[in-house]
């Protein structure tokens, strides 16, 4: 199966939004648990927070489901889930992008 190549600019810019999605995103949230160990809690008992974890967790099924259906990285739906759900969407999407893995074909344009 043919799978897309990324021009050193775009690799660069998911990169680029892999590092910002491990580092500010989960560093954002160890910080919030860290320094205010009762947020977790009052984010999930409030309405309009578990709103928005609702809908991303919706957005991340759909979004793996739709990366497996298109075939458009190296990894399986299943490492794209995993790593969302251990980092964040911004870390796991670029890297099942960019994940390099071995080929047996010549990739096609």
């Amino acid at each position: 199966m043919p799978h897309t190549v990324y021009s050193p600019t775009e690799r660069f810019w998911l990169a680029a939004l892999a590092v910002f999605g491990s580092v500010a995103v989960n560093g954002a949230f160890f910080y919030g648990l860290l320094t205010q160990p009762g947020s977790l809690k009052a984010a999930l008992t409030n309405p309009i927070s578990l709103a928005f974890l609702v809908e991303a967790l919706l957005v991340l099924g759909a979004l793996a489901y739709l990366l497996g259906k298109w075939g458009v990285g190296r990894l399986s739906w299943g490492w794209f889930l995993i790593l969302s759900l251990a980092g964040s969407m911004a870390f796991a999407l670029p890297v099942v992008l960019l994940w390099r893995g071995r080929r047996s074909s010549t990739p096609t344009s």
